[in-house]
């Protein structure tokens, strides 16, 4: 069976999108929906992913001249409004993250607009910019949500794993962005004692493991035509032995010439077309 290419710009073979989920303490979440982010090992690591993580990440981005888009929950600029305009400074896009880092899909409709509108409101204050790029904190979202992150003026969800390259959604006619949980650094780095995450501890990961995967991942999208869309968190990614396995990842992306780099923004605008 023949496999229909994506058609990149400049006769490019794939796409790469850079995208940073700027969680900060709210990273916990993820693990305990309930969680007091203002305790324990969690409230350290948020706090020294945006004093230490940020800043090193956003150096190797200047360094490489990507530009990145981060997705960002309401409540983090609120908490970090200097982070985040650091962000916007440097020319990297601002997407919506949720609000408190909710699980969308447990809130009614009308909740879920509240929160979604708030987050839009404070993002575009504090960043000066409206996100048009959404993507949902880790748990669950429906169809609901999306046709309400369409109603809301969003462009494009980067939320789903259900493709390889960028398609509309039937039901909302939003344009999606798949991610992949083996292109997020998270998953394989994180880890704290109190609470327990992992749930059950033994994590980290090798980082030149962690640096093979990424690079198949990327000569399967180069092969296959598909979206390489690579999550980070500051607090993985950012720390100083880790930081090598972006740089390593840029370097390859960069000197090959033959994938196209681009915010979410940009390949949702050229995918609608």
């Amino acid at each position: 069976m023949l496999i229909e290419r994506t058609v990149w710009p400049q006769n490019k073979k794939c796409a790469a999108m850079i995208s940073v989920n700027l969680d900060a303490e709210f990273f916990g979440k993820i693990y305990y929906p309930e969680i007091n982010v203002d305790e324990g090992d969690i409230l350290r690591l948020g706090r020294t992913s945006i004093r230490f993580g940020l800043p090193g990440l956003l150096e190797v981005l200047d360094r490489y001249e990507v530009k990145a888009t981060f997705f960002i929950p309401g409540v983090v600029a609120e908490r970090y409004p200097d982070a985040v305009r650091s962000v916007v400074e440097r020319g990297h896009e601002i997407g919506c993250h949720g609000n408190n880092h909710e699980i969308l899909a447990h809130l009614t409709a009308e909740e879920q607009r509240a929160a979604l509108t708030e987050a839009r409101n404070t993002l575009t204050e504090i960043a000066g910019t409206t996100p048009t790029g959404f993507r949902m904190p880790e748990g669950e979202i429906s169809e609901e949500t999306l046709v309400l992150v369409k109603d809301l003026g969003f462009a494009y969800s980067s939320s789903l794993s259900d493709d390889d390259v960028p398609y509309i959604r039937e039901g909302c006619e939003l344009m999606e962005l798949p991610i992949h949980w083996e292109l997020f650094d998270l998953p394989y780095f994180v880890f704290t004692f109190d609470p327990p995450i992992p749930p059950g501890q033994s994590r980290s990961a090798c980082m030149d493991d962690v640096l093979a995967n990424w690079m198949y991942e990327l000569e399967g999208a180069r092969r296959f035509g598909t979206l390489f869309n690579l999550q980070l968190d500051p607090q993985a990614i950012g720390e100083q032995g880790r930081i090598f396995v972006l740089e390593r990842l840029l370097e390859e992306l960069k000197n090959t010439d033959d994938v196209w780099i681009a915010t979410g923004e940009e390949i949702a605008a050229y995918c609608s077309k």
